[in-house]
């Protein structure tokens, strides 16, 4: 069937050039819809369920609030884990679902769950944006020399955001940073007291005269007139003037209470800039799944409309953080090595074949293949990424056409003076199409392992592994269906003969070099259990991770200060590492985050900072130093800033490694157990323990210790003597204190929340605390210290679940040493010095681990499955077992190679490293059914004997075998070199296929020829008695 195909496109070879054309344009609009990114989505399906509550301390939070929720989210479809952190006036509670589970199905679900809960009054629990770990596209500042922070921050919530979400595919926009303005009632609690007011009073004729009425309709004439009251208040002069009593039959205003102003609410979070100490952030978020290239361009068109039609000339907004940078950067480098390929590929075909028009029809299956990739990727919505175009060999993609090109070649070098016929040419097509069929399908087959993978393995890999299957399937076609018809119209009249004088000396040595080998069993035997071993010896040394070091460009630092700092204190400290970081002219930027962001999906408190160093280009640094070493040098500058403890991670890994396991952290230590201080005591063992570890960097317990607080404990029998209800000492403590909002004021399109709060002196210690005075029912004014003990006491800071259970957290990363080792020996070492009571406590593991244990379980049931698969095709084809088995031995010859290479270059196992294995069994399998089907086609030729036959089969194959091991290994060399954004993944994979390739083709021209003669020898002397071998050998079941 498939030499009929071969026939029939050769046939109409006219028609044919046509449709490759017209596809050709079609790849290239396929191109231009593709969505284009840096790295694929690798998250899990997550939700987060938002609950801010002003004032609630963090117990309050876990028992009033997150517990309540947990118990109804526990159980929803699909759900794999659930995390939560109670904090200061906010519980966040994280949900993973398992593996492909789709978005909105599971938000439906999850918000139907928590949509009946019963919470406290002011507490609404929301589900957050629909984005991703690394949907944070674009972040800026507004940045301007005349305006103060209030004014930008107006500029930011009801001009800015706005704009910015009315660009599709941008489902949020959070700000960090700047001022919430509110209308202010500072209240004097002597002035209560001279009008004999209580606070319920006035905050309830505040909220009672900040109203607007209908009154239906009036009819005049023909006219309906609506009937409309307005008594809303507008400014400070209308608050101030509400009549809250009269007194001596003068109305008693809000404005004689106390101060009346414009404030702002109690900020929980500050965000500096380089000299700058306090600006303000926005951070633009991807609706998940949206083609990031086109929001790009949308939002950088909001931006520009921004800056020049709507902001005020002296407010400009300034990215610092720009997506967009990242795919340019890594498309420039994944361009660059791509084209260096296609240059070294193009080269050596030249060199090898001799001729332009040869080395030109072959270089035509690069583009055509990659449109075919573009065709398919479009119709399949996969998107383009550094991984899926990156990991295209284009030695492997001609290793097609090399065969079927070399091949009519050599009908043409046989007969250099004459005419080729169109059976000439056919006939020598024919000859390979079902060699390069079946090798081709088996490269394919090999990359199946890769869509067995899971979660993040899966989500990284399974578009390369489309892409790469997607061009090998359009390189066959151009292979069987337009190389013959091209290669007729170029070679068919009498053409000199090129011969190249490498192999014109390689090849006479070659033969003698097999000459030798082939019949000398021991020596053959002995090469291959030497190769076998050193696989084993290799394999079993070399270091183990999950993923190369992906570089992002920037650098992401998680800080920890002392605990319980106040937000002011946190803001210098943060000064002081922005003033040490910018020392290192590397840095182009660096933002400091001190607290947590306004819409609550980052629990963090003071005493934590996030911060965001953006780098100059790679090849603008003068100092010599490249990233990791950048990276060390600032970590010993951080410690010798006092109090200041900083961990090292980049922007987006950082959100993923934190819903992979809950920490912003490479490993994470999980120490369960409901008594926070004995669990406590456990995690500082840990954590100890750890950092005498080789390789741990940056280990802390993640979590802070207890903290002093002001506890109010109400003396319930003495509220109730004196006449005071519990609701109002809380409505005291919320409001009064607290600051929670009374009323809303709208001016425009805006609205501003009203706040009555005793001023700051009424409420600046326990003492001052205590005379605040609520009123008894029948009138009499009674403090606060009355009917409640106020004292200082410790309480939790934040309290971290999972699955219901409290748990400490040690988070860590690793630096200078391989995954595997270091959790061999972290874990013996815990196992072994740390004594706990195990029915009351539980350490676990998490981070990225977890999936490097996955992909190596699923690695190891589906590749015996795919070697069993290839054996079949393989048997298919030659009818036999033995050489099925002959071929597949190629995988442990080309592996030894790759091992080499990785220990060499000092890397490790990981899974870009394996799927680069995976690629170099493919064409090691592909070289060894082209050797095995010429050797077949040799030893039947009448009235030769079987060693000259594999002797002169070897030697014929042995410019195919050369020319497609060394374009495969030259195409990935710039990858294996390349040191740009976006190479760290490409290395591991180009250095395996280059170093594998080396020893797989030494051995497949040199060992698999001499055991395939040992093998048919054996077959023939037992199906010719004891005798010789025969001079053919028989084709048949061994």
């Amino acid at each position: 069937m498939i030499e009929r195909l071969v026939t029939l496109c050769f046939n109409r070879r006219g028609i044919v050039v046509l449709v490759f054309l017209f596809a050709a344009l079609y790849g290239w609009h396929s191109w231009t819809q593709l969505p284009l990114e840096a790295y694929p989505d690798i998250a899990d399906t997550t939700s987060q369920v938002v609950t801010q509550v002003n004032g609630l301390a963090a117990e309050e939070v876990e028992q009033q609030i997150t517990i309540p929720l947990e118990r109804e989210i526990m159980g929803t479809p699909g759900m794999h884990v659930m995390r939560s952190k109670s904090t200061f006036g906010l519980s966040l509670i994280t949900v993973v679902f398992q593996d492909g589970a789709e978005d909105y199905w599971s938000r439906q679900r999850l918000q139907e769950r928590i949509s009946g809960v019963s919470l406290p009054y002011g507490a609404q629990p929301g589900l957050d944006a629909l984005t991703s770990p690394i949907g944070e596209i674009f972040r800026y500042t507004l940045q301007s020399k005349t305006r103060d922070l209030r004014e930008l921050s107006e500029l930011q919530v009801w001009k800015v955001i706005p704009r910015l979400k009315q660009v599709s595919g941008v489902v949020d926009v959070v700000n960090f940073g700047g001022m919430t303005t509110q209308f202010m009632l500072e209240l004097d609690p002597a002035r209560l007291s001279k009008y004999n007011l209580s606070l319920n009073q006035i905050t309830q004729a505040i909220a009672a005269n900040n109203a607007n009425a209908g009154g239906s309709v009036m009819q005049r004439g023909e006219q309906g007139l609506v009937i409309r009251g307005v008594g809303l208040i507008r400014n400070l002069d209308d608050l101030g003037n509400v009549v809250v009593s009269q007194k001596n039959g003068v109305p008693v205003l809000v404005k004689d209470l106390g101060r009346v102003v414009l404030g702002n609410r109690e900020r929980h979070g500050i965000l500096g800039m380089d000299n700058n100490p306090d600006t303000i952030e926005g951070i633009t978020l991807l609706l998940k799944n949206e083609n990031p290239s086109r929001v790009m361009a949308g939002v950088h068109d909001a931006v520009r409309d921004l800056n020049e039609h709507i902001l005020p000339k002296d407010v400009k907004i300034v990215p610092y953080i720009d997506r967009s940078k990242l795919v340019d950067a890594t498309v420039h480098t994944v361009g660059k090595t791509l084209i260096e390929g296609m240059t070294l590929v193009s080269i050596v075909l030249l060199l090898f074949l001799g001729s332009p028009r040869a080395a030109i029809i072959v270089a035509i299956t690069i583009p055509l293949s990659l449109l075919t990739a573009f065709i398919l990727m479009h119709h399949f919505k996969i998107p383009a990424n550094l991984l899926s175009l990156g990991a295209i060999d284009f030695g492997i993609i001609v290793d097609g056409a090399i065969v079927v090109m070399e091949n009519i070649l050599r009908r043409r070098e046989e007969d250099a003076e004459s005419e080729l016929h169109g059976n000439d040419i056919l006939a020598a097509a024919r000859q390979v199409t079902r060699p390069i069929f079946f090798g081709m399908l088996v490269i394919i087959i090999a990359y199946l392992p890769l869509f067995a993978f899971q979660r993040i393995e899966y989500k990284l890999f399974s578009p390369m592994a489309f892409a790469v299957g997607f061009a090998l399937f359009g390189a066959l076609l151009v292979a069987l269906l337009l190389i013959p018809g091209l290669a007729y119209w170029a070679y068919r009249k009498p053409t000199k003969v090129f011969e190249n004088p490498v192999l014109h000396w390689l090849v006479p040595r070659y033969q003698a070099l097999l000459s030798r080998l082939v019949g000398k069993s021991r020596t053959v035997i002995g090469l291959a259990v030497a190769t076998l071993a050193g696989v084993v010896i290799l394999g079993g040394s070399i270091g183990r991770d999950f993923l190369p070091y992906l570089d992002e460009g920037s650098i992401w630092l998680q800080v920890t200060l002392p605990p319980g700092l106040s937000l002011d204190k946190a803001s210098r400290m943060a000064d002081t590492l922005r003033a040490a970081t910018l020392e290192f002219p590397e840095i182009e930027h660096i933002v400091t985050q001190v607290g947590r962001n306004d819409d609550g999906t980052d629990p963090f408190t003071p005493s934590h900072i996030e911060s965001a160093v953006t780098l100059h280009p790679y090849d603008e640094w003068k100092t010599g130093r490249d990233k990791q070493q950048l990276i060390a040098k600032m970590a010993e500058r951080f410690r010798q800033l006092p109090g200041i403890d900083v961990g090292f991670t980049q922007p987006m890994i950082d959100g993923v490694l934190d819903k992979l396991a809950g920490a912003h952290s490479d490993l994470v230590v999980k120490v369960y157990g409901n008594d926070f201080g004995e669990t406590r005591q456990l995690a500082t063992e840990v954590e100890h323990l750890l950092k005498t570890v080789p390789g741990a960097q940056d280990v802390i317990i993640d979590q802070e210790p207890p903290l002093p607080q002001v506890r109010i404990d109400v003396d319930r029998a003495a509220a109730a003597r004196l006449g005071i209800n519990i609701a109002d000492v809380m409505a005291l403590i919320q409001t009064g204190i607290g600051g929670s909002p009374v009323t809303q004021v709208f001016v425009e399109e805006r609205s501003y929340d009203v706040v009555a709060r005793f001023a700051g002196a009424s409420r600046s210690n326990p003492e001052a605390i205590g005379n605040l005075m609520l009123t008894a029912a029948n009138g009499a004014h009674i403090a606060l210290a009355q009917i409640a003990k106020i004292r200082f006491a410790e309480g939790e800071t934040t309290i971290t679940r999972e699955m219901n259970k409290r748990h400490l957290t040690v988070r860590l990363n690793l630096r200078g040493r391989d995954l595997a080792s270091f959790l061999d020996e972290a874990k013996r070492r815990i196992d072994q010095e740390i004594r706990y009571d195990h029915t009351r406590y539980q350490i676990a593991w998490g981070g990225q681990f977890e999936n490097q244990q996955r992909a190596q379980a699923r690695l190891a049931v589906i590749l015996p499955m795919v070697l069993a698969l290839m054996f079949v095709l393989l048997f298919a084809e030659f009818k036999n077992l033995r050489q099925p088995a002959l071929i597949l031995s190629a995988v442990p010859l080309a592996t030894l190679g790759g091992l080499i290479a990785l220990h060499l270059r000092g890397m490790t196992l990981n899974v870009s490293s394996a799927v680069g294995f995976i690629a170099l069994f493919g064409v090691a399998v592909l070289n060894a059914i082209i050797m095995v089907s010429n050797l077949n086609r040799w030893t039947q030729e009448p009235g030769i004997s079987l060693k000259d036959a594999v002797v002169a089969g070897a030697r014929e194959r042995m410019r195919p075998v050369l020319m497609t091991a060394t374009v495969a290994a030259l195409g990935l060399i710039p990858a294996a070199l390349a040191h740009g954004l976006g190479s760290d993944v490409q290395r591991p994979l180009a250095t395996v296929v280059v170093g594998g390739l080396v020893t797989a083709t030494a051995l497949t021209l040199v060992l698999l020829p001499a055991l395939y003669y040992l093998i048919e020898a054996r077959v023939g002397r037992r199906q010719n008695g004891s005798g010789p071998a025969a001079d053919k050998p028989i084709q048949g079941e061994s």
